[in-house]
């Protein structure tokens, strides 16, 4: 079996190219007949526009995954589900929280950055299929779940907040969710963000499977870990999960507002473990692997 994992929309699109980046990320898993999305970007015009040029249908996609709930992954859902048409519901994969409200507060200031609204027309076309725990997608592919146990340093975001009871407190984001690609011999990690921590998000794919990580690829949120911790965080993939290859992208670098510091966490990798290493995950960036079955 052939798969392919396509970058949709992300921060920066390939060079030369008529794709557009912004603030975001989706991917679409092309296997075996079926074409999965894994989040929607954070503009619909922006993910219409991208399909249109990878020649990707939104007719096509036959399943959707969301690995949590910020707008930056599921605001383009409306125009998406608008440019689908026919009566069959599509199944969308999620944690039960991943509709919840959700805010960046800064100071005083708060704004929404949780789930889009939906039409009655728009809530038609979809089925939710909630679960805190890992999600079986099909025989080779999986989700995370939460990842709740969090030895190493999460991607929780400072200003992210959420309502506990009748208060704003920072959220932990445990809606957030990766997905586990398994081949013959060896694992694939797909990450929206990596809230949980991407070092806790390969802990806990290596407790499910003892493959060795071939690969991780999308936002590890290091763009608010410091020079060191980046570069600890590098030793860990090295010497306890495989030395695997990094297609690293979205927040692992970058963050949604200009006044936001950010680390250039994947300039540090690359300089410190070579460009070979360290491949660049654009919008229009294609990913293949096989597996025997």
């Amino acid at each position: 079996m052939n798969i392919e994992i396509l970058n949709l929309y992300s921060n920066i699109a390939k060079p030369d190219s008529d794709l557009i980046g912004k603030h975001g990320q989706s991917f679409l898993i092309k296997m075996n007949g079926e074409n999965i999305l894994f989040d929607v970007g954070g503009d619909g015009d922006t993910l219409l526009h991208n399909m249109k040029k990878l020649n990707v249908d939104p007719n096509e996609i036959s399943k959707l995954i969301f690995s949590h709930g910020h707008y930056d992954h599921t605001k383009g859902l409306p125009e998406f589900l608008d440019a689908r048409s026919g009566n069959k519901k599509l199944p969308v994969y999620a944690h039960p929280d991943v509709r919840e409200p959700k805010y960046a507060k800064v100071l005083f200031i708060k704004k929404n950055i949780g789930f889009p609204k939906l039409t009655n027309e728009q809530e038609e076309k979809i089925e939710f299929k909630f679960n805190r725990g890992p999600i079986q997608i099909n025989d080779i592919l999986r989700t995370t779940g939460e990842i709740k146990e969090r030895k190493y340093r999460d991607g929780a975001e400072p200003t992210a907040v959420h309502m506990e009871g009748d208060e704003l407190k920072m959220d932990p984001i445990y809606d957030d969710l990766s997905l586990i690609l398994e081949l013959d011999k060896e694992q694939i990690i797909i990450t929206g963000c990596a809230h949980a921590g991407i070092l806790n998000i390969c802990t806990n794919a290596k407790k499910t499977s003892d493959k060795p990580i071939k690969a991780i690829i999308g936002g590890t949120h290091m763009a608010r870990y410091s020079e060191e911790e980046v570069l600890e965080t590098g030793e860990v993939f090295r010497t306890k999960f495989n030395d695997p290859n990094l297609y690293l992208n979205h927040c692992t670098d970058q963050l949604p507002y200009f006044f936001m510091k950010s680390t250039n966490a994947i300039d540090i990798l690359r300089e410190k473990y070579g460009a070979e290493k360290i491949e660049p995950c654009y919008v229009g960036t294609k990913i293949s692997y096989s597996t025997v079955s």
